[in-house]
C-alpha cells in the first residue's frame, strides 16, 4: 500500500506518521528532539528513523514541518527559534534517502492549519487561523481558501505579537510576546515558580515526579487551589491572545492544536471566560496529530513548492 510521510520537528519532540491514500494516520510515533547534539545530531536522529521507514514500507510523498525561517526556495531552515538550526539543508539530506519522491519543507504550524483545514474542523472555511501550543507558539492562517505565506513564506508566527511590552525576553529578539505568556514552556514556567512559593500543596506534591505541561492540570483535578489559580491566570494570557487574533483575522474558526490541548474541556473551562467570542473557537479535531498529517498533506501544494524551486 503507497503512503505518505509526514515528520514533524519539534522543540521537544520529532513526531512521524504515515498516513494512507485517504488521509487517514496509518502510523505514528516520536522521539526526542536532542537539541544539545545540534542539528547534526536532530537530523541524524530523523534519518536513521527514515531509512527504517522506508525498508518497510512504500513511501509515495514526504513532508517536513519545523518552526522558524526557510531560505526562499524553501528546501533549508535557516533559523529555527527553539532548536539549533542555522542554515540546514533539510530537503537535500532527507533526499539521499528517498531518492524517488518529491519532498516537501513547510512551517510546522501552516502544516497543522493545512490538515485541519483539508480533512479537520475546517474542512469548508474560507478562512480560518491554527494556534499550535507547544514549547513555543505558532500557526497558521487560511485567508481567502489559501495559506497566508508572506514575505519569505514568513507568515504565521503567530507567537510573536507582543501582548505585554514588560514582559519577558523573546528569542525572536522582542519583549513580551504571547508565547512568553501561553505557550507549554510559559505554563511550566508559572508551576516552578508556584511550587517554590507553595512547597505544602499537591501542586508541589505531584511536581516531584517531573514537570510538564499537564502537571498543573492533574493537580488541579485533585483539587488543588493552587493549580486552579495558575490555570485561570494561563486561561486568561491564551484567550487575550486569541481575542486580538479574532480582530486581526476575523475568522470563522480558530482553532488550537498541541499537547496542551489534550486537556480538552479542562483546558477551556479557563479559556472561555476570557473570549469574546468562544463559538469561534474550538480544538483541533486531530488534536496531536494535526502536525504530521498536515505534513503528509504537502505534496498536495506541490506546484508551489517546485515553483520556489525553479527562481
Amino acid at each position: 500500500m503507497k503512503c505518505n510521510l509526514g515528520i514533524d520537528i519539534g522543540g521537544t519532540n520529532i513526531k512521524i506518521g504515515l498516513t494512507d491514500e485517504n488521509h487517514g494516520l496509518i502510523y505514528k510515533d516520536s522521539f526526542p528532539t536532542r537539541s544539545k547534539a545540534g542539528s547534526e545530531g536532530i537530523m541524524s536522529d530523523i534519518k536513521e528513523y527514515c531509512r527504517k521507514l522506508n525498508n518497510e514500507y512504500d513511501i509515495k510523498h514526504i513532508g517536513v514541518g519545523c518552526p522558524g525561517d526557510k531560505d526562499d526556495a524553501n528546501v533549508s531552515i535557516l533559523t529555527a527559534g527553539n532548536l539549533p538550526f542555522r542554515n540546514v539543508p533539510v530537503v537535500a539530506e532527507l533526499a539521499s534517502i528517498f531518492d524517488c519522491c518529491n519532498i516537501f519543507l513547510e512551517n510546522d504550524g501552516n502544516c497543522a492549519l493545512i490538515a485541519e483545514w483539508l480533512v479537520g474542523s475546517g474542512k469548508g472555511c474560507n478562512d480560518m487561523v491554527m494556534v499550535t501550543i507547544g514549547t513555543g507558539i505558532g500557526g497558521g492562517c487560511i485567508v481567502n481558501r489559501d495559506v497566508l505565506r508572506g514575505l519569505h513564506n514568513d507568515a504565521g508566527e503567530l507567537g510573536h505579537f507582543v501582548i505585554n511590552l514588560e514582559g519577558p525576553d523573546c528569542n525572536c529578539g522582542q519583549k513580551g510576546c504571547f508565547e512568553q505568556f501561553a505557550s507549554a514552556t510559559a505554563l511550566i514556567g508559572y508551576v516552578k515558580k508556584s511550587v517554590n512559593e507553595n512547597p505544602g500543596s499537591i501542586l508541589a506534591e505531584m511536581s516531584e515526579e517531573g514537570i510538564d505541561g499537564s502537571t498543573a492540570f492533574k493537580a488541579c483535578r485533585a483539587g488543588c487551589n493552587v493549580a486552579k489559580e495558575i490555570l485561570s491566570v494561563y486561561g486568561k494570557h491564551l484567550a487575550t491572545g486569541l481575542n486580538g487574533l479574532k480582530y486581526i483575522f476575523a475568522p470563522e474558526l480558530i482553532a488550537l492544536s498541541g499537547g496542551i490541548t489534550k486537556e480538552g474541556d479542562t483546558l477551556m473551562e479557563f479559556v472561555i471566560p476570557h473570549l469574546l467570542d468562544p463559538e469561534r473557537v474550538k480544538i483541533s479535531s486531530l488534536g496531536g496529530d494535526a502536525g504530521i498529517v498536515g505534513a503528509s498533506l504537502l505534496y498536495k501544494f506541490s506546484d508551489y513548492y517546485l515553483s520556489l524551486r525553479k527562481k
